[in-house]
């Protein structure tokens, strides 16, 4: 009976193990430096974009929340003038959800939502639901 003389070694730094058969490194700092090489190769590249994007998605917040010149109010929100809503400077390329309610759809930027009507009109309502964690 032949016993076999592999002897395993770290996965970081290739020093032989002593100890436990299912041991897999040497020590706790070669299993933290392992580790944490592993984590920085599978983390995901930010969008080269991202500060782009919070900042037409932060100006489109303050838009919504300073409201538009000429809007009517109505029952828990304003009523606005498309050609006005667009004309305010609003991105609507960018928002932070959406949601169908009938056959309006709605997109938000946090808790202020905006829709536009078939008359020309866009709506802009503030549901605080909408941006509770």
């Amino acid at each position: 009976m032949s016993m076999s003389s592999t002897v395993k070694t770290c996965e970081l730094c290739k020093k032989p193990l002593h100890g436990r058969i299912d041991q897999r490194f040497c020590n706790d700092t070669c299993r933290n430096n392992y580790n944490r090489s592993k984590q920085q190769y599978e983390k995901v590249a930010p969008h080269p974009n991202t500060a782009e994007i919070f900042r037409i998605i932060k100006t489109n917040y303050e838009i919504l929340k300073k409201g538009i010149p000429g809007q009517i109010p109505e029952y828990n929100g304003v009523i606005c003038d498309t050609k006005e809503f667009m004309a305010s400077g609003i991105n609507t390329k960018f928002y932070t959800s959406s949601f169908k309610s009938g056959k309006q759809e709605w997109h938000c930027v946090f808790d202020y939502c905006y829709s536009f009507q078939s008359e020309g009109t866009t709506e802009i309502v503030q549901i605080r639901e909408r941006a509770e964690i």
